[in-house]
């Protein structure tokens, strides 16, 4: 008996079980198992109890097996809350979109319909009555409806507001005028506002172009200075300003008339939109010689005297690729780009464009994390970057890039945290930021949050600082 030794547990059980009869009589006559372990306690009455309690547990199968198969007999329809009609989630079936836009297109039959990339587009059809020739658009990413002849319209004009008096003004500008484009950057370095990127309505944009302010020529007096009426309000629009803090007028620039809204992004009381100097010999003594006076009685130059010039900045190293939804912040002589989109893809990359040579150099952060129609306010040597859009989802998360490390830290926030949302503005102002509107893909929001730094609050006091090394 041995061998019996020689198999694995599984196979010794088997055998030991398909021989215990024979093993059992000779453990009990004296055999040469009589001294094993396993038998030691072994006995011929012992015998009779295992057969018997063996017995019952069959029994007792039986009985579980009998009950189980009667379940096939019960009613579901009996079970409260039980909903026999709804389909199992790998099965096929139908769903309503919900679209949205400003045109949707009228009740049709008999019209053609093809996809090009993410659109698809609705030509011709009739109702009842009548038929047409009409082009329909949707973009089968946002669910967008749009009527071709009347979509979005995008601009590249100039407003400035006066934010003493409240009064619009549009200046005459010259130069290298940037093109209509909308979901671009920008921000203001050396007396020059810089704007970066966007989006023209037919492809992404990368291209940087700088606004110089400079003081009116001696023969001003003679020019005509357009009245301010109401008509030269900004239709509403959409981009982002870096740096507007403690400035007495705020340019806006370009963009899209519809689904937009006047926005200014945050940043430093440093680095004004105007600068001080200019807002100093613009602001007059009466307000109402800046309103609607075309003679200038004072020989004050105002805004409209003012000469506004664009030139396009041609930069160095590996420009950023076209993007829209992107964040800007200026950080000294250096400008850090993260995030965006191309309308197909969601980008995590940081760029740094360093304004003393126009140059431009990648940033490789400790991990990437993609975002769009994000807010990214500086906070010292940190950037918050609060919600946006990561490429599946909307976010409410609260990120840190460390600008000295070029890593990305996180710290817990408790309170009633806002919905995840983007396109959103974000500013800070003491030791809170201030964040406002935005949308969750299914609905615009008219909230304003306010994230208190409180063990965070000495972080707007760190100036002294450089920003992490630059990776070509």
């Amino acid at each position: 008996m041995n061998h019996v030794r020689s198999y694995s547990s599984d196979n010794s059980a088997q055998y030991e079980k398909s021989n215990s009869n024979s093993s059992l009589t000779k453990n009990a006559n004296g055999g040469s198992m009589g001294s094993s372990p396993i038998f030691r306690a072994t006995s011929n009455s012992n015998i009779e109890e295992r057969k018997s309690s063996m017995g019952m547990d069959k029994s007792k199968s039986r009985s579980l097996l009998h009950s189980l198969t009667n379940l096939t007999t019960i009613n579901l329809s009996s079970i409260p809350n039980l909903t026999t009609a709804l389909p199992p989630t790998p099965a096929m079936h139908w769903k309503k979109i919900d679209a949205s836009g400003k045109a949707p297109p009228r009740c049709l039959r008999g019209h053609t319909m093809c996809m090009i990339d993410e659109k698809i587009y609705i030509f011709g059809g009739c109702d009842n009555k009548v038929c047409y020739n009409d082009l329909y658009v949707f973009d089968a990413d946002t669910s967008w409806w749009m009527h071709c002849g009347d979509g979005p319209t995008y601009y590249n004009d100039l407003y400035i507001l006066d934010t003493q008096t409240l009064t619009w003004y549009k200046p005459n500008v010259g130069g290298d005028i940037p093109g209509a484009r909308r979901a671009h950057a920008m921000w203001t370095y050396n007396k020059k506002i810089y704007i970066f990127a966007g989006g023209d309505g037919s492809r992404a944009l990368n291209d940087v172009y700088a606004l110089s302010i400079s003081p009116p020529s001696s023969s001003f007096y003679n020019n005509t200075i357009s009245s301010v009426v109401a008509e030269n309000s900004p239709r509403f629009r959409s981009s982002t300003i870096t740096g507007v803090t403690g400035d007495s007028r705020s340019p806006i620039i370009g963009s899209l008339s519809d689904r937009g809204s006047v926005i200014s992004g945050g940043g430093n009381s440093n680095n004004n939109t105007l600068t001080k100097s200019m807002a100093r010999n613009t602001v007059i003594g009466n307000s109402s010689t800046t309103t609607s006076n075309n003679n200038n009685n004072n020989n004050t130059p105002t805004l409209l005297d003012y000469i506004y010039t664009w030139t396009h900045i041609n930069t160095t190293g590996k420009s950023p690729s076209p993007r829209g939804y992107h964040t800007s912040n200026i950080v000294g002589s250096k400008v850090i780009v993260f995030g965006g989109s191309d309308g197909h893809e969601c980008f995590n990359d940081i760029h740094i464009l360093d304004l003393k040579t126009n140059h431009w150099s990648r940033i490789d952060a400790d991990q990437p994390i993609p975002r769009l129609s994000h807010s990214s306010t500086q906070v010292g040597s940190y950037l918050f970057i609060i919600g946006g859009h990561d490429g599946m989802k909307y976010s409410r998360d609260v990120l840190l890039l460390n600008l000295v490390t070029m890593n990305w830290e996180t710290r817990k926030v408790y309170g009633k945290v806002p919905s995840g949302r983007g396109y959103h503005t974000a500013v800070l102002y003491d030791s809170r930021i201030y964040v406002f509107g935005g949308y969750d893909g299914h609905h615009v929001f008219n909230e304003m949050y306010a994230l208190e730094l409180s063990a965070c609050a000495y972080l707007p006091q760190i100036t002294d600082f450089e920003v992490a090394e630059m990776v070509e």
